[in-house]
């Protein structure tokens, strides 16, 4: 008797220690929401990211890189979306990124699939409509949850 209390009571705090350490993980959401830093390696240019989670539960995202190979290589231009959804436990997309080109006025429609790869850890995969790739950069997010 005294055998099964005990195995009772340590099955009981083992299901409490679970259930503590399951509410206290983050969801995926929690892992994009923040501000990112990367190297574009196609171009060498300092890539920025703010991921930010919407009312409506989508994701929105507001970007700029040092240098815009698709905007001739200028500085000048903007990327962004309103509609990212997560697709999966950790990754997040939207295929309706446009990025803006101050230089020359043009907007470029672009595809992009982001991947948590680690604690703190992002990998951006662009892409276009056709399916052909643009950058994968690996981020790092710089801002505190």
């Amino acid at each position: 008797m005294r055998r099964n209390l005990a195995l009772l009571t340590i099955a009981g705090l083992a299901v409490l220690l679970v259930t503590r350490v399951w509410a206290h993980t983050p969801p995926a959401a929690a892992g994009f929401q923040g501000y990112w830093m990367g190297v574009d390696h196609v171009d060498g240019g300092d890539s920025r990211r703010s991921l930010f989670q919407l009312d409506n539960g989508r994701f929105g995202l507001a970007g700029r890189d040092s240098v815009l190979t698709l905007c001739d290589g200028t500085d000048r231009g903007f990327v962004g979306f309103d509609d990212g959804e997560e697709s999966g436990r950790d990754a997040l997309q939207s295929n309706t990124m446009v990025l803006k080109c101050f230089n020359n006025g043009a907007s470029v429609l672009l595809h992009v699939r982001y991947e948590l790869v680690g604690k703190g850890l992002m990998v951006e995969h662009i892409t276009r409509p056709d399916g052909s790739a643009v950058s994968n950069i690996v981020f790092h997010k710089v801002s505190q949850d």
